[in-house]
Order: structure tokens, then C-alpha cells, then sequence
């Protein structure tokens, strides 16, 4: 029993490796289903990786454009929702309003409904409040709504390029590929 294969098995980066698809898929599922913060999962998957098998894993100037990535799919998650209310013409208050609403979304469960309902409920009661029309208001929350959408998205990529871009810059850390010879 004492094969290559089965050596590999009992490695440590075959658990860092499984372990960490695993992180990714719960994180990617997150980033989809705002439950958690979904980017800030894979993210703590790819650190993870590195401090578990250090000599298979990426640098930590790759962990340091990944966080940096992380940091701003959550900045843009809510100037996002605040620039689709601007767009449909809500007031700062609207804006404030959707902010707010998304922010307090997190506590609501079930989130996935919340995260979409929220920011629209805050721009609509916060324009209401301003001395704006139901209609007018109603339009407003519709920006946030789009907004929350677009940065929904826009966390998509931002998940998808961390797991892709790990991928890639492991390539030249792995063993086996120094090994490998080139025609």
C-alpha cells in the first residue's frame, strides 16, 4: 500500500486542497446567497491554504491583491446601492435610506430575501419621510434595488477571480510543475 497515489492521499496538501474547495464552495454559495460575507470566505480559504502547506500555495503578494480585491467588492457593495437610488433619482436621504436598509438587512433573516427588499424599503420610507411622493419614492427604491443587483454581481466576479486567479498563480509553486519540461 504503498503507492504514489496513496501517498499523495495521506499528504497534507491533498487536505489543504480538499479542505479549501470546500471554503470555496461555501463561500461562493455565500457570495450568491448574501448569508455571509461570501468574498471574505474564499478569501479566508486562500490564507488558510497558505498558512497549512506554505511551499504549495500562493505568495502572500497574491493574498495581499486578493484582500485588496475583497476590501473593495464590500465598499462597492453598498456606493453600489447608493449610486442605482442616485440614478433613479432619489434624494440623499433616499440614498441614506437604502444604505441603511442594506446594512440592516444582515440582521434580518432570511437574508437572501432581506438583502433584496431591505435597501428598497429604506429609499422608499426615508424619501417618504423627505416630503416625496409615493411614486416618486417607489422609483428610488427601484435604483436601490437595481443597484444591490449590480454589486451582487460585481461580488460574483470579485469570488470567481479569487478562486480563478489562486488557481493560476499556484501553477509555478507546485513541485511537480518545476519538473515538467517544455518542448
Amino acid at each position: 500500500m504503498n503507492s504514489p497515489a496513496f501517498d499523495w492521499i495521506l499528504s497534507a496538501e491533498f487536505w489543504a486542497m480538499s479542505t479549501l474547495l470546500l471554503i470555496f464552495f461555501v463561500g461562493f454559495i455565500a457570495t450568491i446567497l448574501p448569508v455571509a460575507p461570501g468574498n471574505l470566505i474564499v478569501l479566508g480559504g486562500v490564507i488558510l491554504h497558505r498558512l497549512w502547506v506554505p511551499d504549495c500555495s500562493v505568495s502572500w503578494t497574491i493574498i495581499g491583491f486578493m484582500t485588496a480585491l475583497s476590501m473593495l467588492a464590500i465598499l462597492g457593495d453598498y456606493v453600489l446601492t447608493w449610486w442605482g437610488a442616485k440614478r433613479y433619482g432619489a434624494s440623499w436621504r433616499g440614498s441614506l435610506g437604502a444604505i441603511l436598509g442594506a446594512i440592516f438587512a444582515i440582521f434580518i433573516p432570511p437574508q437572501i430575501l432581506s438583502i433584496l427588499i431591505a435597501p428598497w424599503i429604506g429609499a422608499v420610507l426615508f424619501e417618504l419621510i423627505g416630503g416625496r411622493s409615493f411614486p416618486d419614492s417607489k422609483r428610488a427604491g427601484w435604483g436601490s434595488f437595481l443597484g444591490s443587483m449590480l454589486a451582487t454581481a460585481f461580488k460574483i466576479a470579485v469570488s470567481t477571480a479569487i478562486i480563478i486567479g489562486f488557481f493560476l498563480a499556484r501553477v509555478p509553486a507546485l513541485p511537480e510543475a518545476q519538473n515538467i519540461a517544455l518542448p
